[in-house]
């Protein structure tokens, strides 16, 4: 799943086993590990949005209020 993060980054999100791994995507398809990002495994899908913006509510704007599932 990529997440756009209040129009900063793209996150794209996995699940492998039972646990989430994370990246940031650049530009050309280049992704590199969100060494900054610890999400549980317990959380489950429906709880990663959430989770996401928990983490970085610090980063939204007016008007870039919300983290945006891409797909």
């Amino acid at each position: 799943m990529k997440f756009d993060i209040f129009g900063k980054k793209i996150l794209e999100v996995t699940r492998i086993g039972d646990e989430w791994r994370a990246c940031y995507c650049g530009t050309g398809g280049v992704k590199r590990k969100a060494e900054d990002i610890r999400i549980p495994a317990g959380i489950n899908e429906t709880e990663l949005e959430d989770y996401i913006a928990g983490i970085f509510h610090e980063w939204a704007t007016p008007g870039r209020d919300r983290i945006v599932k891409l797909s």
